[in-house]
């Protein structure tokens, strides 16, 4: 509101109030009351009581609580409250229509709401635009953190299968060394002179019938001379492929590696010795010339135990 705009509304107070206000004043001083007097009995402050006689409601906090205080103020007076009220409503519809005039130029007609209701309509309009702001920022945040949960899944699940990949190419290491060894016997058998090659499948096929009789018997020669032998040392005896991890007392490796079938291994350390065996069932040990049951200590192929 601009400052000629305060000045009809002003104006305009004073014309529709007239002596009406001020007769609240000519019958509190002829009825000997003071301003406290009428502030003590009617709960309002000196202030307010001021106001009202001066008719400058503005000050009062609303028009709902104004409207009860001139009545109440009217009636302890003794004076009609309605002469009062219609008052307050003569000069409300004047300031409105000096505010319609100052916010409407000559032309454009009058506005189809009143201020009250444009502000209230002002206010739900701001409202639902934040409430829509913030449904769409919870919805973009909750896409959000669907998809890193995805792309996070999406990775475990490929670091997995890499890992689960790359497990049997290390496993196969050496069967692909012991293909490898097989076949340097077959390329030197190429390579004989014209001479031998008569005799060269004969040998041939007695030499792979005799490593195949020295393979399998292997692992059981292994296992009886652990067996059978003496000492206070740590045998063990491969009938499978196995990886074996031996510890003394200070925690020196004697023994950490991948042993192949029809292997055996001869240990001596400071006790307790600490060990982990992979592929138990295929693993003889003996301990200080006993053989030792691995099945109470093993789990899913793998025993762990101490030896005193």
């Amino acid at each position: 509101m601009n400052e000629n705009t305060e000045a009809v509304v002003q104006a305009s107070e004073a014309e529709s109030a007239g002596d009406v206000w001020a007769s609240l004043r000519q019958a509190r001083e002829s009825l000997g009351m003071s301003v406290s007097d009428v502030s003590a009995h009617l709960k309002l402050t000196s202030r307010q009581i001021e106001a009202i006689e001066r008719g400058e409601l503005s000050v009062l906090p609303g028009a709902a609580f104004a409207r009860g205080f001139v009545r109440n103020y009217a009636r302890y007076l003794g004076l009609d409250p309605i002469v009062f009220t219609q008052a307050m409503d003569n000069n409300a519809l004047a300031v409105s229509d000096v505010l319609t005039t100052q916010m409407n130029p000559a032309g454009l007609g009058t506005m189809p709401f009143s201020g009250g209701t444009r502000n209230f309509a002002s206010l739900f309009m701001a409202l639902g635009v934040l409430a829509l702001l913030l449904l769409l920022s919870l919805g973009a945040y909750f896409r959000w953190f669907e998809s890193r949960d995805e792309d996070l899944l999406a990775e475990i699940q490929t670091e997995a299968s890499g890992v689960v990949q790359e497990a049997p190419l290390t496993a196969s290491a050496p069967m692909m060394g012991a293909l490898v060894v097989a076949s340097e016997p077959l390329a030197a058998m190429t390579n004989l002179p014209a001479k031998q090659s008569e005799a060269a499948p004969s040998a041939a096929v007695s030499a792979v019938v005799s490593a195949a009789a020295t393979a399998q018997s292997e692992p059981a020669a292994a296992a009886s001379a652990v067996a059978s032998s003496g000492g206070q040392g740590l045998k063990l005896a491969f009938e499978g492929e196995a990886w074996v991890e031996v510890r003394d007392a200070t925690g020196k490796a004697l023994l950490a590696k991948l042993n192949p079938a029809g292997s055996h291994q001869l240990l001596q350390g400071a006790p307790p010795l600490s060990l982990i065996v992979g592929n138990a069932p295929k693993v003889t040990l003996v301990w200080r010339g006993k053989e030792v049951d691995l099945k109470p200590h093993t789990k899913v192929d793998v025993a762990r135990l101490s030896l005193q």
